[in-house]
């Protein structure tokens, strides 16, 4: 019994090996029968993701889908010589938007002045016709969310909300209605980015106030920026190693002007600043 036990194993033992020569065999042929089956994956060799390099590229605090295009600005600068394009790639839905909203620009100016600053025309008290100026809406020290940190903010900056967390702000279209109608109107056409991470605001930097370097949640969407109003330069500017106003978005810094809109990825390390004694007011949409 022992001696067939033996011998069945050793049989056992010789097949199996024989059966692994045949298969590595098979697979290291260079017939041309041994053509990967039809729904096998091919391994094309790409760049590197050079992660220890000094390139900028996007770096989302919370999420990041790979292979998209990226710039950190897709808008020229205003500045820029014989520019053939105003829009990165010639994108037909960023260009759209651009040249949409630039359109509205003194609308938009106008219901800022009226609505947040109180700048209308009556002045008779008893009419009824002179409204409250609308009071800020986003407290970023308290609120939470991708703008919440003490360390982030020097000085003074106010929100008068449209679209916040992708949540619209009825009172603010009662008060801006125009504005309301070109941001709903984008929506219409697809163009406005809805979902929580989506915002649409006054954005009014006081003077002398900062945003430190910091990153959007998500690489996800591009921020439009329409400068409504833009402090004039201070004389040592053209000294100071910055402009008096401005933001810098990856290693490009630029300036503002008023009525010409900024497309920027702010998935990018990015950060703002006013130091002039007036404030800066843009409408920011995602």
């Amino acid at each position: 019994m022992i001696q067939r036990s033996l011998l069945s194993t050793s049989l056992h033992r010789c097949c199996r090996q024989q059966r692994h020569q045949q298969l590595m065999s098979s697979k290291f042929s260079s017939s041309a029968s041994d053509e990967p089956p039809e729904d096998s994956a091919t391994i094309i060799q790409g760049p590197s993701l050079l992660t220890m390099t000094g390139v900028h590229r996007p770096s989302p605090s919370l999420f990041q889908l790979p292979g998209l295009r990226s710039l950190p600005f897709w808008t020229a600068p205003e500045s820029a010589q014989n520019r053939k394009h105003r829009v990165a790639f010639n994108d037909p839905l960023v260009t759209t938007a651009v040249e949409y909203v630039e359109s509205n620009y003194e609308s938009i100016r106008s219901e800022y002045f009226a609505s947040v600053l109180g700048q209308g025309r009556e002045t008779d008290l008893d009419s009824g016709k002179v409204l409250k100026p609308l009071e800020p809406d986003y407290d970023v020290s308290t609120k939470g969310g991708e703008h919440a940190d003490d360390a982030l903010h020097s000085g003074n900056w106010d929100w008068h909300s449209y679209v916040l967390n992708g949540i619209k702000n009825e009172k603010f279209k009662e008060r801006c209605p125009k504005t309301a109608e070109v941001i709903d109107t984008l929506e219409k056409e697809g163009l406005l980015f809805g979902t929580p991470f989506g915002f649409c605001f006054f954005s009014t930097l006081h003077g002398n106030s900062s945003i430190q370097a910091h990153s959007g949640p998500m690489n996800l969407r591009l921020r439009m920026h329409l400068p409504l109003v833009v402090p004039p330069k201070k004389d040592n500017a053209q000294s100071s190693s910055r402009p008096t106003t401005g933001i810098k978005v990856a290693d490009q810094v630029r300036e503002w002007h008023e009525g010409k809109a900024v497309i920027l990825d702010d998935s990018y390390v990015h950060e703002v600043w006013n130091d002039a004694n007036s404030p800066r007011v843009l409408l920011l949409l995602d």
